[in-house]
């Protein structure tokens, strides 16, 4: 689940290739959003909030995870 988590906030190619993050804002993630921001609309304070935003998901994610699995490797 954390390595999935971490696949989705990297996947921006892929979208930027196919449907260039729409229709409308469709199939957008927040790696798209981070770029439509600072690149597209040229709001790089917004990106950097989303890129600080970006971070703490998967840090939050990733705790989470660590405790689960740790409380099954402890008995």
């Amino acid at each position: 689940m954390m390595i999935e988590t971490i696949f989705m906030l990297s996947v921006f190619a892929e979208i930027f290739v196919t449907t260039g993050g729409g229709p409308g804002y469709e199939s957008t993630n927040l790696a798209f959003l981070i770029f439509a921001q600072a690149l597209m609309q040229f709001d790089v304070g917004v990106a950097s909030a989303g890129g600080l935003v970006a971070v703490v998901l998967a840090n939050i994610v990733a705790i989470f995870l660590v405790r689960a699995i740790g409380k099954n490797l402890v008995t």
